[in-house]
């Protein structure tokens, strides 16, 4: 067995693999999974470790971290949470393959988020996921997939998606945004905010094309000179107006609207911040922003963006 680990060593896989072509065993069989890996011949090594699944003795937490590495080079994310399933009801072994099995979950749904995001989803794939997918990233990227396509052709699956109990409100609202970018013409129902609405989305103004929006983006900048806080700002203004979607937050005055999000901005930088003198700036009633400031800050809290 020195001799197999001293090949891999060298990187003599083609030997290796020659050598342990009839392996019968799972310590051999460690041996040539590393030369079939080395190869490049994955397929033969993943079934190889379904082999002798369950028989690697001291080489399990090595063959585990391979099997699930494997797996994610092969874009088998199924397979991967299925097989890490087993790995976790697996006796315990030592601390560090336990600290590995709570991180391997995000490392599988991390890979599998860059690999979606890297590549276009067929429309019998974006049906699948608005249909059947909980992580709100996948359903963000499938929406976002379908600008792609005829959007009409997905109307049936976008509003059972606005239905679907317990949804992401970002999901939701991104999804009720293709519908008005599609024209659609019937009324809809839509639960948000504690608030239900009944809407006909051709009727509604698409988000950020809206003339207040640069006049607010101009005020928070023209105050706020810095350009991070400013960045940070606009995008408090972003999730705001998705939020709130389909209420229009530009009803809000446009001076009291920069200076409560130019305000929440302050505090997520820990700037120390004078209302009064913000307010005069604004020119707005220094009770009304602190209001302002209270009630966006409670809808941000409450709808967390999407991680």
């Amino acid at each position: 067995m020195d001799s197999f680990r001293t090949l891999i060593e060298k990187k003599q896989f083609q030997l290796v693999a020659d050598l342990t072509k009839a392996c019968r065993d799972a310590q051999t069989a460690t041996f040539r999974i590393a030369a079939l890996v080395g190869l490049g011949r994955l397929e033969e090594a993943l079934d190889l470790i379904a082999k002798f699944r369950g028989d690697f003795g001291d080489d399990t937490f090595t063959i585990m971290k391979v099997h699930l590495e494997l797996l994610l080079m092969k874009n088998k994310y199924d397979k991967a949470y299925q097989e890490l399933n087993y790995y976790k009801d697996l006796p315990y072994i030592s601390q560090e393959v336990e600290e590995y099995l709570s991180q391997a979950e995000d490392m599988i749904r991390t890979h599998e988020r860059n690999y979606n995001k890297n590549r276009k989803r067929s429309k019998e794939e974006i049906f699948d996921i608005l249909e059947k997918g909980k992580d709100n990233l996948f359903l963000l990227g499938a929406l976002n997939d379908i600008r792609d396509y005829n959007i009409g052709d997905f109307t049936n699956h976008l509003i059972l998606l606005i239905k679907r109990s317990g949804i992401n409100s970002f999901v939701s609202t991104y999804a009720l945004f293709l519908l008005v970018s599609s024209g659609y013409q019937k009324p809809i129902s839509i639960l948000k905010n504690g608030k239900k609405y009944v809407v006909i989305p051709k009727d509604l103004e698409p988000p950020f094309i809206n003339e207040k929006y640069d006049e607010v983006v101009k005020k928070i900048e023209a105050v706020a000179k810095d350009p991070t806080v400013s960045e940070v700002a606009i995008s408090l203004l972003n999730e705001l107006i998705i939020i709130l979607y389909p209420d229009n937050i530009f009803d809000f005055d446009s001076d009291l609207l920069a200076g409560a999000i130019l305000t929440i901005a302050y505090d997520h930088f820990q700037i120390s911040r004078d209302d009064s003198n913000l307010a005069k700036l604004f020119a707005i009633d220094v009770d009304r922003l602190r209001q302002s400031i209270e009630d966006f800050s409670r809808l941000l809290a409450t709808n967390p963006p999407i991680s």
